[in-house]
């Protein structure tokens, strides 16, 4: 599993550590209307692409009803077995795929699926990826629902005079290549929803860290150091860490939130 923002490899203990934040983050709005719509379809088929430790599952599945039923397509094996360990408890029924969704994203076509999710993916994907998720949504007609994909803005408080290139040297990061070709990063979203057409909802799902948040941004700053061999980005690091020992760091990171649905009326690509 990778950052959403920094590119660089990250294991369970990271997504645990991000967990309530994805949580806290997510748009209502959009997964209300994915409820909506699920409770005329029992019998949900779900994938989840990238699934990690099944943080979407833990989210989304006690909000859709009965009858549910999970796919986890996940490739990094530690993943999996800390995820394999907290199936069940309440939770709908699940199951692990090991895949590789770079290779092997067609072979999620040959059983049904009502709806594929995916959470901090999209900015990793190249365009040619998007096109062949997009195609594949049309081939199951299913819903599509990606959460929480890095838009390209992160807002610091206090200001730095550095903050602005730094945004720039992660921005120019993470369009490199993540495994899936050259990654859109924060273009994805509105790539995909050009593809999507009609009926595309988008609304914003931003992180909103304050001085109490200090593993989370002291992760953030590490991660973003480690994405150029640049003194000028290490000292802004400095400073950055400085503010949070200090207890006056705050910071907001821009995400969207999607949501296509088949068959709903046809909906202006809006963020909220």
């Amino acid at each position: 599993m990778r950052s959403a923002l920094s590119g660089e490899r990250f294991g369970a203990e990271w997504l645990a550590l991000r967990e309530p934040y994805d949580t806290r983050a997510v748009a209502p709005d959009l997964v209300r209307r994915l409820a909506e719509w699920v409770t005329a379809r029992p019998g949900l088929r779900v994938v989840d692409l990238g699934a990690g430790t099944g943080a979407m599952l833990r989210r989304l599945g006690p909000l859709l009803g009965e009858g549910q039923q999970w796919t986890l397509a996940e490739l990094d094996p530690e993943l999996i077995m800390v995820g394999q360990a907290r199936l069940g408890a309440g939770l709908p029924p699940a199951a692990y795929w090991h895949l590789d969704l770079a290779r092997d994203l067609e072979a999620l076509g040959g059983k049904p699926v009502n709806l594929i999710t995916a959470s901090a993916l999209l900015d990793l994907v190249s365009v040619d990826w998007l096109g062949r998720l997009a195609r594949l949504r049309a081939r199951l007609d299913c819903a599509l629902y990606v959460a929480l994909t890095y838009h390209g803005y992160i807002e610091w408080e206090p200001a730095d005079p550095f903050d602005g290139l730094a945004l720039n040297a992660i921005n120019r990061h993470q369009r490199g290549d993540k495994g899936f070709g050259l990654a859109l990063g924060p273009d994805a979203v509105p790539a995909l929803a050009q593809m999507l057409g009609g009926g595309t909802e988008l609304a914003r799902s931003d992180w909103r860290l304050g001085p109490g948040d200090r593993a989370m941004q002291r992760a953030l700053i590490k991660g973003y150091t480690g994405i150029a061999d640049n003194p000028a980005l290490q000292a802004w690091a400095k400073r950055r860490m400085a503010y949070l020992q200090a207890r006056r760091s705050a910071l907001m990171v821009e995400h969207l939130d999607l949501l296509y649905l088949p068959g709903a009326p046809s909906l202006s690509s809006r963020t909220a």
